[in-house]
């Protein structure tokens, strides 16, 4: 068997999968969630906890994701949690009441959490060195998702009048059924460092949850995950009520996820030259302004500038934060310290379309929602200044002979 498999092979399925279970499972929800409030006559706030109902499913089940990818291998989980969210796509498609749409948006998360996390690990697991820059490629499946769902929800929407977003969302679930096929075809486990001795007589709580490098990421992670959904969930709306188009909205949102595409890529290889924290502190910075522009300049220029930032940068936060966390501890603990401050970044979803869409409603519209992303992005930049070692943690130490597991 091929010890070395092919970069671009792994690159290629891995941005299918995010593409379906990233992409279209949790982000194509902003753009559709305005014609799916008509449709369904839901207020704003409900369209948050919408969101917020992805984000308990992903909570409720990221951590065990990364627990059973150490111990069942991660290839398994990858197949499930796609296939989970192609069932979820294809629900979505069919609902009729709010309570329904709750279940809908709920399994979706589950889903997610399933094939995201060991999928992370199975590519920073064969291409350690190109960690950053496969994260990278594996996040440029949100952009791809944002992209698509731009681009042709008007479309949908022309063609198939107030039920365009239920055909989008059926081909969405046959996207995401081909990318379960095309995992099962292509991926593998990766072989896993051994521990010594004295790494084996550390226990999970000391080496990852109580590990202060572990807990400073982890703590970052939630405050970019309370704020990244803002964004994603209200501009749409936001850009609506400023009175643009919805063909002009659109070609924005699609600007912002096609430059993300290719931002992940780029700051995965940016950060595998000058280092994740210097890095992560560039991406939080920019990401911070973007949020704040469309608050003072709610016209055209200011929201296509502001998506434009926005795009170059919220993949990168993202994958830098992840490469990060696989980096602070023993590789064979990757996948749990991975699920671990997922689970921080997951509360922060888990409030913060919520409490958007509360200020929404009750403090000052859609900007308020917008200047408590910019303050949270702020908050984390100063906290990740206290990360003393920058990313890699002497790597060489763990190059101890490797024991394949289920490499088949």
């Amino acid at each position: 068997m091929d010890d070395n498999p092919a970069i671009w092979k792994y690159a290629l399925a891995s941005v299918m999968v995010t593409i379906s279970v990233q992409g279209f499972g949790r982000m194509s929800y902003g753009i559709l969630m305005p014609f799916m409030k008509k449709n369904l006559s839901i207020t704003y706030a409900q369209a948050g906890v919408l969101g917020m109902a992805t984000s308990i499913g992903y909570l409720g089940m990221v951590l065990f994701a990364g627990i059973l990818a150490s111990k069942w291998g991660s290839k398994k989980l990858v197949i499930l949690g796609t296939l989970l969210v192609a069932f979820g796509l294809f629900f979505m498609s069919m609902i009729q009441s709010y309570l329904a749409c709750l279940a809908g948006m709920a399994l979706l998360g589950i889903g997610t959490a399933f094939a995201y996390t060991p999928l992370v690990n199975i590519v920073v697991g064969w291409f350690p060195k190109q960690r950053g820059m496969m994260i990278g490629f594996l996040l440029s499946g949100l952009g791809l998702g944002t992209l698509l769902s731009s681009v042709l929800i008007p479309y949908f929407t022309t063609w198939f009048s107030d039920n365009g977003w239920r055909f989008l969302w059926i081909l969405y679930g046959v996207i995401s059924l081909l990318s379960a096929i095309c995992a099962r075809s292509t991926l593998r486990d990766p072989p896993v460092p051994l521990r010594t001795n004295e790494q084996k007589s550390e226990t999970l709580i000391h080496e990852v949850y109580f590990h202060k490098g572990v807990l400073i990421v982890a703590i970052v992670y939630g405050l970019i995950g309370f704020a990244y959904l803002i964004p994603q969930s209200f501009l749409f709306s936001f850009m609506l009520e400023s009175n643009l188009d919805p063909y002009s909205a659109g070609r924005i949102m699609a600007a912002g996820g096609f430059i993300s595409i290719f931002s992940g890529p780029l700051w995965g290889m940016v950060s595998d030259k000058i280092g994740r924290k210097k890095s992560l502190h560039i991406t939080m910075f920019i990401g911070a302004v973007s949020t704040v522009l469309p608050v003072i300049y709610p016209v055209y220029i200011g929201f296509g500038i502001s998506q434009f930032l926005w795009g170059s940068t919220v993949v990168g936060m993202l994958l830098l934060i992840q490469a990060l966390s696989t980096e602070q501890i023993h590789p064979y603990y990757a996948p749990v310290a991975l699920g671990y401050v997922t689970v921080f970044f997951a509360a922060g979803q888990l409030a913060g379309p919520g409490l958007g869409g509360w200020m929404i409603d009750h403090m000052g519209g859609i900007p308020s929602a917008f200047l408590l992303c910019c303050g949270l992005l702020l908050l984390g930049f100063t906290l990740s200044m206290q990360l003393k070692k920058d990313g890699a943690n002497g790597q060489a130490e763990f190059k101890k002979p490797r024991l394949n597991v289920n490499t088949k």
